[in-house]
């Protein structure tokens, strides 16, 4: 049965026990609350053993929840949408017992409804919504009437209708609204997750060199010691006719083997994960796991390769350009041209490829996550760009996205040189001014 219902969505992540559980016994003590208010203390008349039986049900139904499972275990989509049908079910037999559309708690229909939009899919939703307003119909038309002492209540057929289709106007809107939310809520933190995994990476990589500084640090002491007895040993055996040849071999190896660890302590020292390099470096530094690029890279910029600002080097800024780069070469036909500049105030690039561009209607939203399949007509959903903001603006920076006068997308990242220049380059500043 619950396998059948796959194509409603209902398998998606539902709701913990522990959290079920607890707002059904909320549920549960003002149901009772209000019975035994209304009941005992204001005298009404109420038909106390169907009532008390499906509130029963109800609790037991969360004594069941509460032996079957543990309270950090989670009902799946199927499992909570049941759940939820539950208490619809049972809040239309209380309201049918006591007056339906005529009792003011008819609001509480609302609530399974809006739980839903929040746990389950939007499928599952819309079926529970449906599900919602068939038990509204019944009760808008059969319903027991509601206890009022010795008179019996009755209210304006055209004032129950007019309850009726608020109440159902209400859960469409309600459980629309809240569905959009928790959804936009959870796609943006499954792209933060993504984020911060691929920040995490970044953060690997740069540590690798300090690891491998650190390990030919270590190598070189037994390294040299190694070196002194090879010495020793050419000397006192490097005329020997059997093991001369050998003696050379090792000394030659020993020596690469120094040369090899001598690079090693180089290249990490050299691939600091957070120095400060000039801007140029940096651009061709986010360009090199690209080369060679499919189509031409020019850049444009008014720094020699040298020189330029110096800014703080971080796995935010190189894995962020390498995002936007890696969408402009995916769209490019012909080239892609990098552009910056600087003004006292701000620092800023442009990476503008002559590919189709970016979709105006997308235009607005970008930087958003999970845009949907149609993001550039390339069936990529826009969290590449989501990660690209999300890491350059953790350095400062703020990013604008258009399309050119005459085709291509162009990306503006601009930051302010308080926010982005390293002490280096703000001690020069300094002394200059």
């Amino acid at each position: 049965m619950i396998g059948g219902l796959w194509p409603l969505g209902l398998d998606k992540p539902g709701v913990q026990v522990r959290t079920l559980i607890r707002i059904r016994w909320i549920a549960i003590s003002g149901q009772m609350a209000t019975l035994l208010v209304v009941g005992i203390g204001l005298g009404y008349p109420i038909p106390w053993a169907p009532v008390l039986a499906a509130v029963g049900a109800t609790a037991f139904l969360n004594l069941g929840l509460d032996r079957l499972y543990r309270a950090s275990d989670r009902l799946d989509g199927a499992s909570a949408f049941w759940n939820l049908a539950f208490d619809l079910a049972q809040i239309s037999v209380l309201l049918f017992l006591t007056g339906g559309l005529a009792n003011p708690f008819a609001l509480w229909l609302l609530v399974p409804v809006t739980m839903s939009a929040t746990l389950l899919s939007g499928r599952a939703t819309a079926l529970l919504v449906a599900l919602a307003i068939g038990m509204l119909t019944i009760l808008w038309r059969v319903a027991l009437p509601l206890p009022w002492g010795a008179e019996v209540l009755a209210l304006p057929e055209t004032y129950r209708l007019g309850v009726y289709i608020a109440i159902s106007l209400g859960m469409i809107f309600l459980s629309s609204y809240a569905w959009q939310i928790s959804a936009e809520a959870r796609r943006r933190q499954a792209a933060l997750v993504a984020t911060q995994a691929a920040l995490e990476r970044e953060s690997r990589m740069g540590a690798l060199g300090s690891l491998a500084a650190a390990a030919a640090h270590e190598l070189g002491q037994p390294l040299g010691t190694i070196t002194l007895i090879t010495r020793d040993l050419e000397e006192a055996l490097g005329r020997d006719a059997a093991l001369g040849a050998d003696v050379r071999l090792l000394a030659q190896e020993v020596a690469r083997a120094r040369d090899i660890l001598t690079g090693i302590a180089l290249r990490a020292e050299a691939e600091d994960p957070f120095p400060e390099l000039p801007l140029p470096a940096i651009i061709r530094e986010a360009l090199d796991p690209f080369e060679p690029t499919r189509v031409p890279v020019l850049i444009e910029v008014p720094w020699e390769p040298r020189d330029g600002p110096r800014i703080r080097r971080s796995p935010e800024l190189l894995h962020g350009l390498g995002n936007i780069l890696s969408n402009a070469l995916r769209h490019a036909t012909g080239r892609v041209v990098i552009r910056g500049g600087e003004t006292p105030q701000k620092i800023w690039l442009a990476i503008a490829d002559d590919g189709p561009g970016f979709p105006a209607d997308l235009l607005p939203r970008l930087g958003e996550p999970f845009l949907g399949p149609s993001f550039s007509g390339s069936g990529s959903t826009g969290l590449g760009i989501f990660i690209a903001t999300t890491l350059l603006e953790r350095t400062g920076a703020r990013l604008s996205f258009s399309n050119g006068p005459d085709g291509g997308a162009k990306v503006e990242i601009q930051w302010q040189r308080t926010d982005i220049i390293g002490s280096t380059q703000r001690l020069k500043e300094g002394a200059t001014g």
